[in-house]
Parts: C-alpha cells; sequence; structure tokens
C-alpha cells in the first residue's frame, strides 16, 4: 500500500522532447557551495547550489552531474538523502521534494522527503587540524588559503574506508582521510555558472566568465580526458590580469589567453601566468581574437591587429587607462621580430575573429573580411561576394574542404574558394531577431551561436533546426560554441552545456 500511494504522489520529471536521451545534454555550472552529502553503495552525492554531483569513491572520479537539465525541478538542493529499501536518491529544494530512481535513470516530484536517511557525520569539534595540499590551512571547520579566503566546511559522509566525503561552501568537495588526518580538494565544475567563452586546446576546455570587475570572477579549465578541474581567479593569482577572456590558442606546453586586459601566457609546466599589454604590439589590450603560425602570435583587438614573437620575453606593461588607445606608428618592432607596418595593423578597426585556414590569414573585422599569404607580410585583400553579401561586419570565418564560412550578425556567407561560387544561408523565422555570435562546422553541419538558441543548418538539403530550452537547454542565450567531435561545448548564463549532437540514436 505504501509504494502505491509512493507511485500515486508522484509524477514524472524528466521528459525529454525530440527524442533526445539522458546524456544527450550535460551541463556543467557552478557546485562550488555544497548544502549536503549522502551516499549509496558506490557514489557520493553531493547537493550543491546548482544541482547534484556524484564522485565514485572506489573509481576516484567524477561522473556527470545531476541538474534542471535532466529534470530536477530547480538547481539548488537544500537536502539529499538516499534511501537504500528502494533505491532512491531524494532531494529537498524550494520547488518541492523529488526523488531520483537510480535504476531507470528518472526524476519524479512529491512524496515525503525521508530525513530518517539524511545524514551529516562531520563533526569540527573532532576535527581542530588537518594536514592540507599547499597553499591551504584547515582549522576548527574552516579552509582558508593563502590569500585569506575562508571556506566553511558545512556537511560531510563517512565511508568504511577511513574516507569522511565533506562539503565546503565555495569551494567544492573535499574528502577527509580519517585515519591520516589529511584533507584532499575535489574541485568540480567551472568557478562560474556565468559562462562567456569557451575555447578547446588539445583535451582542455578554458572558460571565461562575467563576474564583478576585472580581477573578480575566475578562469576555468577542464581536462577532457581526466575530469579535473582547474580555477584561476586574476585577484589572487600572480600575472593573471582578468578573468574576463575572450579567446585562447595554445599547444601542449603553452597556452594564450585574449582577455579584456591584454595577452596572458600560461606555462602548463610551471603552472604560472604571465600578462602582456604592451602598447607597441597590442593597438588595445581588449584582446578578442588569437591565431599563431610558428613563432609568430596574432591578436586581433577591439582597436587593430598585434604581432609579436610568442619566443621573446616582454613584459613591458600598459596602463589600464590606455586600453582603447589607436595610435599608429608608421612601423612596429615586435620584440625584435620582423618589422610589421602599420597599414597592415588596422589601426581602429574592431577585430572579431583571426583565423589561419590552410596558407593564409583570415580577418574578420567590423569592415568586412581580409585574407593574405602566412608565410609573408604582403598585403591583405577583402574578401567579397557578387552580391557584396561581405560588405558589412563578419564576426566569425571557419573552413572545411573548399568551403569558407563566414558569419555576420544576421546570416552564414559561404564560398567556395576553388570555384569562388558563393551562397548565403539564414532561417526567416528567426533571421529579423537573432545575433549570430559564433559558427562551427563538422562538414555536413553548420552550427550558429545565437541570443535565442543554437541553430543547426544542415547543408546538404538545407534542413535547419533551433535549439532551446525546449529541448534541454539550460538557456538560449548561447554565448559560444566549439566542436569537440560528436559533441558541442555551448557556453550560456547558465553554465557550460556538452551536446552530444551526434548521437547515432537518435534523428533530428
Amino acid at each position: 500500500m505504501l509504494f502505491l500511494t509512493s507511485i500515486l504522489t508522484a509524477w514524472l520529471l524528466t521528459g525529454y522532447t525530440g527524442g533526445f536521451r539522458q546524456g544527450d545534454w550535460v551541463t556543467y555550472t557552478d557546485f562550488r557551495y555544497v548544502t549536503s552529502v549522502t551516499m549509496d553503495q558506490t557514489i557520493v552525492y553531493f547537493g550543491t547550489t546548482g544541482g547534484v554531483i556524484r564522485y565514485d569513491r572506489f573509481a576516484e572520479q567524477w561522473l556527470e552531474p545531476l541538474t534542471v537539465t535532466d529534470g530536477l525541478p530547480v538547481g539548488r538542493i537544500n537536502n539529499i538523502a538516499y534511501d537504500p529499501d528502494r533505491d532512491r536518491l531524494w532531494v529537498a529544494t524550494s520547488a518541492g521534494n523529488a526523488y531520483y530512481q537510480l535504476t531507470f535513470e528518472e526524476w519524479y516530484a512529491g512524496g515525503e522527503f525521508p530525513a530518517e536517511f539524511a545524514r551529516n557525520d562531520f563533526n569540527p569539534r573532532s576535527y581542530d587540524i588537518l594536514t592540507t595540499e599547499f597553499g591551504y590551512f584547515y582549522q576548527n571547520g574552516y579552509l582558508q588559503d593563502l590569500d585569506q579566503q575562508q571556506y566553511q566546511l558545512t556537511k560531510g559522509i563517512e565511508d568504511n574506508f577511513d574516507h569522511l566525503y565533506v562539503g565546503t561552501w565555495g569551494h567544492g568537495p573535499v574528502v577527509i582521510n580519517t585515519r591520516f588526518r589529511s584533507l584532499t580538494m575535489l574541485p568540480y565544475g567551472p568557478y562560474s555558472g556565468n559562462i562567456t567563452t569557451v575555447v578547446k586546446i588539445g583535451d582542455e576546455l578554458w572558460m571565461g566568465d562575467d563576474d564583478g570587475d576585472l580581477s573578480s570572477g575566475a578562469i576555468s579549465s577542464y581536462d577532457t580526458r581526466s575530469g579535473s578541474w582547474s580555477w584561476f581567479q586574476p585577484r589572487y593569482t600572480d600575472g593573471l590580469a582578468s578573468a574576463r577572456l575572450n579567446i585562447a590558442a595554445g599547444d601542449i606546453e603553452t597556452v594564450w589567453l585574449g582577455t579584456e586586459y591584454g595577452i596572458t601566457r600560461y606555462d602548463k609546466n610551471d603552472r604560472k601566468f604571465k600578462t602582456f599589454a604592451d602598447n607597441s604590439s597590442l593597438p588595445s589590450v581588449i584582446v578578442t581574437s588569437l591565431a599563431i603560425s610558428g613563432s609568430q602570435v596574432f591578436a586581433g583587438t577591439r582597436a587593430g591587429i598585434g604581432y609579436f614573437d610568442k619566443t621573446k620575453n616582454s613584459d613591458q606593461r600598459k596602463n589600464k587607462s590606455d586600453s582603447n588607445s589607436t595610435a599608429a606608428p608608421d612601423s612596429v618592432d615586435n620584440d625584435d621580430s620582423s618589422r610589421v607596418l602599420a597599414k597592415s595593423r588596422f589601426f581602429g578597426w574592431i577585430i572579431n575573429d583571426l583565423e589561419i585556414i590552410g596558407d593564409h590569414l583570415y580577418v574578420a573585422s567590423d569592415r568586412g573580411a581580409l585574407r593574405r599569404p602566412i608565410d609573408n607580410n604582403g598585403k591583405f585583400e577583402f574578401l567579397n561576394t557578387p552580391d557584396n553579401t561581405l560588405s558589412t561586419a563578419v564576426i566569425n570565418i571557419r573552413g572545411a574542404g573548399d568551403s569558407l564560412y563566414f558569419a555576420t550578425d544576421r546570416d552564414i556567407v559561404i564560398i567556395n574558394s576553388r570555384t569562388e561560387e558563393s551562397s548565403t544561408v539564414t532561417d526567416p523565422s528567426y533571421s529579423d531577431r537573432w545575433r549570430i555570435r559564433r559558427i562551427e562546422t563538422d562538414g555536413a553541419n553548420i552550427w550558429a551561436a545565437t541570443d535565442i538558441g543554437l541553430w543547426k543548418y544542415r547543408i546538404r538539403d538545407g534542413y535547419t533546426r533551433l535549439y532551446t530550452m525546449a529541448d534541454g537547454m539550460i538557456s538560449d542565450d548561447i554565448r559560444c560554441i566549439v566542436m569537440d567531435g560528436d559533441y558541442l561545448w555551448i557556453a550560456t548564463p547558465g553554465g557550460l552545456i556538452r551536446f552530444y549532437w551526434n548521437d547515432p540514436g537518435r534523428i533530428d
């Protein structure tokens, strides 16, 4: 009778539309504030202000989170508990109670939260002093870093193997070894859910946020292979000037970050940052795009193009008050590299994108699209179509095979580089009210990040679709996208989305 009553008072929350399944949309947001913890035979579940995050304590790795994308009524979890009798994960939220049926991987709303299964095994009086990782100090229930930032430990749950899994308020989960009295960090998710940019370099994703002023917030990085997350706060990180990341480029040793205050180089080996805001190399410190060829770094800014040699170590700084300077000398000495004529730097132009495609450097600017051979400092040439469809601001450029794709605010222009034939694709249903921000292509489809959703254009037959929150996204405000094989990574104000666009079991 109790089981029947539970069915009658609960209703399914997980309802994927359009043939989507769990795992097609995965949302990573701010999980740093932990409210509660529970555990089943294998998994530790942390209730946070952004959803439920899951840690496999035997494999010692993170599993995919459970968020509103998967059916949670709201992101903030007030309490969490595991019912072993019915194999259910329960959450209490401001929108009511819900449980996750682990066998069927579905959320149901309603029912009475089983308070008898809610646990808290952490007592700060039992742990006055703990050894920690370098840069942190623990005492009497608080974790503190070298910058005097404090994080209170909230609730925890102990297994039978000398491990106490505890949440913090602001630094995510930690694990305490109760035998050796040591504490280890378990960071997970981006520092902020308000993500402005996502860039893929090798196996790593780099993200910026728009929280507060230039020194607020953090740049987040995610190693997709190992599953590890890192946060870098400009206010407390030497050499990092801003978390407002616009673009990034790099290799296995170095990452170059284009921010709202110059270019920052990150050395992966020694984990150190160094910011360059040199007036002679950057027409503006607001860096919008980066491209690397050999030892040369090309930097698009809000006031032209900067060039410098990445093997040099210039640390000349530019005052923040000069961030929009457009002074144009006749020529520029880029840290002893080849001299570049000022007319090739396009002083006063807004550079939206720089791309190296084939043997050319392509430029997307507020005055159109240009290119020049990458192996010399020859003249740039404007690119256009017979209908002058590129006589406008160009936002983004991509290349695939013989095709070049140019994004403007409202549509996408395709030029065949071999035949020079051109065409324009858009969606009349949305083009008068959307703004295209970024495009990607997988060869068969064009994907566009817009302020009203994720747009897909199938090249072979012109089929289009606009993906929105109704399909499972956390937000319709798509700020940036990056292609990663069968997945698209999507930056939104609600978090980072991983979209399994090439799911063979689904036909869009």
